[in-house]
Order: structure tokens, then C-alpha cells, then sequence
């Protein structure tokens, strides 16, 4: 059976570390938001639409940055993640700027040991499925967290693009699609928000989810999928991708190859 604490173990430790070089570098600006930067991206914001009022559960939220940025659209934000050093970083914020949001240390997967209540809206985004080492219970416990008309939103990197190789300088495939049980391990090489970084883990375990795995685990969680949003441009520099516009990245106009590389998708709770 796979090791599946061991391997989240050794993620945290290196979440752990990312938190502190996040917290510093320009990816997350966190001296922005301190002087009312918002990060979300348009496209979420039109999506996710009015979160005035609303309590929201953001779910690998790491330093908290996006759970702020809800707040202020008024908005009362739980943030959950399983790294402590990211958790007190985004408390420490919060605290700082005084909006309504608080955070939680907890894995995703072991959320109701924890956490008791219910949401209007559950939001996740951006480099956050590959960390699950299972979606049909992920899906689940996100269900069961929802208030009855409340909807989940996810955006986040899509599956096929998680099969490309982001180190080659040339569009290829070389990483499985197919969910497995093992994770695959990958060399870290700081940060995907510094790739310069000094971190002194140096080994990170990610799950290969595919697309109908995320469709089929939402819909029999017993949510009603409202759209599946499919976008060509991803939100970081692979070597492979142009720069088209702030953190949009595209395929080069020279290639035939249409793929979709990022995605957004709103289920509602009956």
C-alpha cells in the first residue's frame, strides 16, 4: 500500500519552507496586498461572482493571500492548509489588515476530524489537485461541507497539461494522465514562485489526476457540475510557453497544437 502519510509528510516539510519564501518574493507580493493589491484573476472573480455576505471555506489556501483578497469583496473566509508555517503567516495577515478571515491547520483529507460547520461557497485554486493523493473523498468532504445551494469553485491547472514536460524548451509529453495510487516524485528545485530558492527539502510527491477522475468524482459526490471551463493559456513560465499577458502564458504561435492548459469549474449542492 502506498505510503500515503509519508509522502504528505514530506510535502508539508517542503510547503513548510515555501511559506517562508513566498511570504518574502514577489509571486505572492505580499506587501502589496498589506497596501490593498487584490491577486484574484478577473476570469475567477466574474465566475465566482457576489461573495458579499457569504461565508466562504478556502481550502489549500497556503499564506492566505486569496482567502484576504475575498474578505475585502466581503466575503467571511475560513482558510484551511496543512503547512503550520503557512497557516500562522496567513493569520498574521489577517490580524494585520483586520478583515474576516481565519485559518485552520489541517489536511485537506482529514478536514472533519477538525472542522465542524457548514459553507455558502468552497473555493480551491491554482496548483492544488496534484497534492490530493485521492478525489473521489476529497470531492466528498467538500460536498458534505457545503450548505444546501452552495457551490464549490475550482481552478487549476488542467490534466493534460500536467502531462507535459515543464522543463523542455519544446512541447512534449512526458508525464502519465491516468490517476494512479502512487505518487510520483519529482526533484525540487526552489520554488515555482522562485525557482532560485535555497530549500532544503528535495523531494516532492504529486498525484496524476485526469479529467474525467475530477468530472466523475464531483458529480457522484452528489453535486450538479454548472460548467467545466477549459483555457489555453497557463498561469506560470514554462520554457515551452510564451508571455501573452500578466501571468498568461500560451503555446507558441508557430505550433499546430491546440491544448487546453488551465480550467475552472462551479458544481452547486442541491
Amino acid at each position: 500500500m502506498p505510503d500515503v502519510d509519508g509522502y504528505l509528510a514530506s510535502n508539508r516539510d517542503l510547503w513548510d519552507e515555501w511559506a517562508d519564501v513566498h511570504a518574502k518574493g514577489d509571486w505572492y507580493d505580499i506587501d502589496s496586498v498589506r497596501k490593498g493589491a487584490d491577486k484574484l484573476r478577473p476570469y475567477e472573480v466574474r465566475e465566482v461572482g457576489d461573495v458579499k455576505g457569504l461565508t466562504m471555506l478556502h481550502l489549500q489556501c497556503q499564506i492566505g493571500t486569496d482567502s484576504v483578497a475575498w474578505a475585502r469583496r466581503g466575503a467571511k473566509v475560513t482558510g484551511v492548509d496543512f503547512s503550520p508555517r503557512a497557516v500562522e503567516i496567513a493569520n498574521s495577515l489577517a490580524k494585520d489588515l483586520g478583515v474576516d478571515a481565519t485559518f485552520l491547520c489541517s489536511d485537506v483529507m482529514k478536514l472533519p476530524e477538525t472542522l465542524a460547520g457548514a459553507w455558502d461557497i468552497i473555493y480551491t485554486s491554482r496548483g492544488v489537485l496534484g497534492w490530493l493523493p485521492e478525489l473521489a473523498r476529497w470531492a466528498q468532504i467538500v460536498a458534505d461541507y457545503l450548505k444546501p445551494g452552495g457551490f464549490m469553485y475550482l481552478t487549476d491547472i488542467h490534466p493534460i497539461a500536467k502531462a507535459l514536460d515543464d522543463t523542455s524548451s519544446e512541447l512534449r509529453v512526458s508525464r502519465p494522465y491516468w490517476p494512479r495510487s502512487e505518487p510520483i516524485a519529482y526533484q525540487v528545485e526552489g520554488s515555482y514562485a522562485d525557482p532560485k530558492a535555497n530549500v532544503n527539502t528535495t523531494v516532492k510527491y504529486l498525484w496524476t489526476h485526469s479529467t474525467g477522475e475530477l468530472v466523475t468524482a464531483v458529480a457522484q459526490a452528489g453535486l450538479i457540475i454548472e460548467f467545466f471551463h477549459e483555457f489555453n493559456w497557463l498561469d506560470r513560465s514554462w520554457p515551452f510557453l510564451r508571455k501573452r499577458g500578466d501571468r498568461e502564458y500560451v503555446l507558441p504561435e508557430d505550433t499546430r497544437a491546440e491544448l487546453p492548459l488551465f480550467l475552472s469549474l462551479r458544481a452547486r449542492k442541491p
